[in-house]
């Protein structure tokens, strides 16, 4: 019969083991520069970097999340990706975007993020495979509180230079 105290640190042990293991950290781990989700920035097939960000968040604004964030640097661009939005919330996106102010090496980006009851605080960028860029929002805590109507957040951002295109 085994003593209580040595059983005690077998759950401790199971739980370092498994946080180890989901680090990674093994020879297989390693990605060649320039790879999707290398982290080596905007142009070409890299992670694309998320420079500046402004989440705007609107209750029961009716928009489903969009497949891929699409760039709104130009009056025509954001109005189109304003045009199903309600007066006010388009309004706030369209004020967002001009406050991020994105200058001559840098791409303004906007997508909507996220529909629920939590509201995100922060967006990373990804690329698909087929070269797309995709905003995803950050799990959001949940605020404990019942939800009576979805809240819409619309994600604009600051990329660096070719960020949005696929190289």
């Amino acid at each position: 019969m085994r003593p209580l105290g040595a059983l005690l640190h077998l759950p401790a042990a199971v739980l370092l083991t498994a946080t180890l293991a989901a680090c990674g950290g093994g020879a297989g781990d390693e990605r060649a520069e320039g790879d999707a989700g290398a982290g080596t920035g905007g142009g070409g097939r890299g992670t694309p970097v998320v420079l500046r960000e402004r989440l705007v968040t609107a209750t029961d604004a009716g928009e489903a999340p969009d497949e891929v964030a699409v760039p709104v640097g130009d009056d025509a661009a954001l109005a189109e990706f304003t045009a199903d939005l309600s007066d006010g919330f388009a309004g706030e996106v369209a004020e967002a975007a001009a406050a991020l102010e994105a200058g001559g090496d840098e791409e303004l980006a906007a997508q909507v993020v996220a529909v629920g009851c939590d509201e995100p605080t922060s967006v990373r960028a990804r690329r698909t495979p087929e070269g797309a860029v995709v905003l995803e929002a950050a799990q959001a805590p949940s605020p404990g509180r019942q939800c009576f109507a979805p809240m819409t957040t619309v994600a604009v951002v600051v990329l660096e230079a070719g960020g949005l295109s696929a190289g």
